[in-house]
């Protein structure tokens, strides 16, 4: 009989348990299916190691459960673990999957300013975390008074703490957190990380009595994927960018690289998470329909608008715009609101939200193509006034060596990357994530 029965072979991974959480977007459930960066790996490391389980045969535990379980019984894997000086002899580690920053995340209109964790301890802030998460262990080792630490059931229990003001920060993965709030219909520009307290990186975590053989070929096969491209492609791989002639947010410069403020700010956040994208400088109108029409397609520097809220994926914000009403220095034309321009010619450009915008209020807009082309058309007197952004009316104009007078602002709005929602749930995550630090670095400067 014994001969007869199954068993794993020696250095077979069939003879592990593999346990995981709620830690999106690298292990997550959905619809009763788990999912996530890690599964993903996981997945092919089976299949790199001729290993015939699946994610289904992953098990899905509480925090506390999985790791207590991985501590205590042989032959289990729980991930995704950050590894850090603490934990490190209690397991053997195979990876990284990913970089994991923990923060303590506010709500905006808190105003909370921490420069170290001291000022955390000083404030006597009410602080969430979840039992056994890195979070709650990085604030015992720093010394944060228990009074001041509240365990929440659940991360999405305690990103409503947070929300509702039970509490005054969340420690917890960034990534994670701005994923929930997502999720959660939460807008993400509510919060902000307000102080990170840990930066490390996410392993599968293996008891540690496990067989160094096994231990050994996981890595390897890890290693393997790796060099192959296929963690990248995990998170998302590349995605298409399209921008507009939009100065000072997103041009082109005199060597033909797209830069711009706007574009700058979403490098650099590329930069962080570990994500690629082809940035693609297109007419607006086309850049627009083909991030609402096209897989895997983003647009920006795009206004927020109701009638495209629902068609696509959010990230930003990225930049601030004011919107104001233009005419030649020495026209003849005076007005303070939109209502005065009702009788005159007013230029925009196509699919534009200030246009749209001053269309609906009554104004009669004229159209161009392009941007650019209001410069010449209210030079040579086919437009009487031109509505756009002030920062992009100043820089159009200087560099068409003309004179401009504002009339009046109307409006401030904030500018967003908007993505086709067939763009990874992953990719956003982590770019949103990834987008506030590179603007609170941004705003520390100025």
């Amino acid at each position: 009989m014994l001969v007869l029965l199954p068993f794993p072979a020696a250095g077979s991974l069939e003879g592990l348990t593999f346990i995981t959480e709620e830690y999106p977007p690298y292990n997550y459930r959905h619809d009763d299916r788990l999912e996530g960066i890690s599964i993903e790996l996981l997945e092919r490391v089976f299949a790199e190691t001729d290993t015939e389980l699946s994610r289904d045969d992953v098990l899905y535990y509480p925090w506390v459960r999985g790791y207590d379980t991985a501590l205590s019984e042989p032959g289990t894997v729980l991930f995704s673990t950050t590894r850090t000086e603490q934990r490190e002899a209690l397991f053997q580690w195979v990876g990284p999957i990913a970089t994991d920053r923990v923060t303590l995340i506010a709500r905006r209109d808190s105003d909370i300013q921490l420069n170290d964790i001291e000022d955390v301890i000083a404030g006597g802030y009410r602080i969430a975390v979840i039992r056994e998460d890195i979070g709650a262990q990085r604030l015992q080792e720093a010394g944060v008074p228990e009074a001041q630490i509240h365990a929440a059931i659940s991360n999405v229990s305690a990103l409503r703490m947070l929300e509702r003001g039970r509490v005054d920060l969340w420690a917890y993965g960034e990534d994670v957190a701005f994923w929930l709030m997502q999720e959660e219909g939460l807008p993400t520009t509510d919060f902000v990380p307000a102080l990170t307290i840990s930066e490390s990186d996410l392993y599968y975590a293996l008891h540690r009595d496990t067989d160094p053989a096994l231990v050994a070929r996981m890595q390897a096969a890890l290693d393997r994927l790796r060099k192959q491209g296929v963690v990248s492609e995990i998170l998302g791989g590349t995605i298409a960018f399209n921008t507009e002639e939009y100065p000072p947010y997103n041009y082109q410069d005199d060597d033909g690289t797209i830069t711009g403020s706007a574009t700058e700010l979403l490098r650099a956040a590329l930069d962080d998470a570990e994500l690629e994208a082809d940035f693609r400088l297109l007419p607006w109108a086309r850049a627009l329909t083909e991030a609402q029409l096209r897989e895997r397609h983003c647009v920006y520097s795009t206004t927020r608008t109701p009638e495209r809220e629902s068609l696509f994926t959010w990230v930003g914000p990225l930049v601030s715009s004011t919107w104001a009403a233009f005419v030649l220095d020495g026209a003849e034309i005076e007005a303070d609101s939109l209502d005065d321009l009702a009788d005159l010619r007013v230029g925009s450009f196509r699919e534009d939200a200030v246009g749209q915008y001053a269309a609906s209020q009554g104004v009669n807009i004229v159209v161009a193509s392009a941007e650019r082309e209001n410069i010449g058309r209210l030079q040579a007197g086919l437009i009487d006034a031109w509505v756009t952004g002030e920062q992009t009316a100043q820089l159009l104009a200087e560099e068409a060596g003309l004179s401009l007078r504002r009339l009046f602002a109307f409006n401030e709005v904030d500018l967003y990357l908007a993505c086709h929602p067939s763009v990874p749930d992953q990719f956003i995550a982590r770019l949103q994530a990834a987008l506030d630090r590179a603007r609170a670095v941004v705003e520390a400067r100025q």
